[in-house]
């Protein structure tokens, strides 16, 4: 096997140490990150252990990686890696201090980091493509006080609206990621891919978004890519001088090797297409064209009788329903007077025309009601073992709202900044 590569074959001391610190690191992101997935009852004590006598974080880490990548957790697995890589560099200097260059171990390491890059970002701009990571804005995000929004909440909210803005950034995270899948589109892919990743890290950062840690990584490796080709990259963009053609040969020698490598890369070409058939399919069933569930709808309390008590629509009552929001399957979201929000179980029968109705915090209070609905008026009614409820909904038109109804207009004789 001949390695292709843009160095020289004697690298100076700070070179191959940054090259160990960098391959051991990405050894422990990549490799024993999804090991410590896998073994997590092996590697939970360690990162417990570490915690506690390392960093003297004063409770037990009990929350693992889940929605949030940015948990007690993740850092303190981020400082696992660096501490081991560190180890690692230090005892690989000086067991290997003799050899001049590492030239086809970083050919190796770039293949890694190069289809590790193409298949986590294939697989963010498909979800993005068919709109699966960021939905339109929901009905319960359309009745939410704009204010009770969370950093993060406002940016789902404004990358969710636009279909075509998710198409475009989608597109290039994808095409960026798929390029450096061959080696004379890499740096190419990996300039694209460092601009989309670089504005992923600035929206996880501004708008709090719990992937700080992944994202950081992503852009660190996007940067490495280029790196690698950083003599012809500055030599372009910055010195203006003239730039070789970039060496590849022919990697393996032998016959069985090389169709052993195309077989691998049409294997993984084949994973990254399914990533995006199962973000589609994920689209289908959770985008914006999902199955709508029965009752779907934003409804407008008009009368809510409350142990026989008609309560006014006071804005100081904490019991009284002023909307109730049907957007998911099993789901609905009540909107008091005050405008608290309070989630509950719902689960109705079309049938029989009876639903059950329960708050997550409580499922022992439970209503077991009967609805009726004509037009665009629901009423629901029943009790639980304590109390009644009796309440009439008018359905509002979610495309009321001026956030889905404003459209696009080339012209605009005033700005519409509300």
């Amino acid at each position: 096997m001949e390695a292709t590569t843009q160095f020289s074959d004697r690298w100076g001391i700070l070179q191959k140490m940054t090259f160990r610190f960098f391959a051991a690191y990405i050894f422990c992101y990549i490799g024993l990150q999804e090991m410590m997935e896998i073994m997590d009852a092996l590697f939970d004590p360690l990162i417990g252990w570490v915690g506690k006598h390392m960093l003297h974080i004063g409770h037990p880490i009990t929350i693992k990686p889940n929605g949030s990548g940015d948990t007690t957790y993740n850092y303190v697995q981020e400082f696992l890696f660096i501490m081991l890589s560190f180890i690692t560099c230090i005892i690989w200097s000086v067991a290997d201090r003799k050899r001049a260059s590492y030239n086809k171990m970083l050919y190796w390491v770039q293949v890694l980091v190069r289809y590790y890059l193409a298949y986590v970002l294939a697989g963010y701009g498909f979800s993005k493509i068919f709109k699966s990571q960021f939905p339109a804005p929901d009905l319960q995000r359309l009745i939410q006080p704009y204010g009770k929004s969370s950093p993060m909440g406002l940016a789902w909210t404004f990358l969710g609206f636009s279909t075509s803005f998710n198409f475009f950034i989608g597109f290039f995270e994808t095409i960026g990621g798929v390029l450096m899948l061959f080696r004379r589109t890499t740096l190419f892919g990996a300039c694209i891919a460092a601009t989309v990743v670089t504005n992923i890290v600035l929206i996880n950062f501004c708008y709090d978004v719990p992937v700080k840690l992944f994202s950081s990584n992503l852009l660190l490796m996007t940067l490495f890519i280029i790196v690698c080709d950083g003599s012809r990259f500055f030599n372009l963009f910055f010195f203006n001088k003239p730039v070789a053609p970039a060496d590849y040969s022919v990697v393996f020698k032998k016959k069985g090797w090389r169709i052993t490598r195309i077989v691998v890369k049409v294997l993984f070409i084949l994973l990254v297409v399914y990533t995006g058939y199962d973000c589609m399919n994920e689209a289908k069933r959770d985008g914006d064209n999902s199955f709508k569930p029965p009752l779907y709808g934003i409804y407008n309390v008009e009368t809510f009788v409350f142990n026989n008590d008609t309560l006014p629509p006071l804005i100081t009552d904490t019991t009284r329903w002023r909307r109730f929001v049907v957007a998911y399957g099993g789901a609905a979201t009540v909107s008091l007077m005050n405008d608290k929000m309070k989630y509950y179980s719902f689960k109705p029968d079309t049938i029989h025309k009876t639903a059950i109705l329960y708050d997550y915090r409580d499922s022992a209070v439970e209503y077991t009601l009967s609805y009726s609905r004509h037009d665009s008026t629901l009423v629901l009614q029943g009790k639980s073992e304590k109390d009644s409820l009796y309440v009439v909904m008018k359905r509002y038109n979610e495309k009321k709202f001026l956030l889905m109804n404003r459209g696009f207009h080339w012209i605009n004789e005033y700005p519409m900044n509300r």
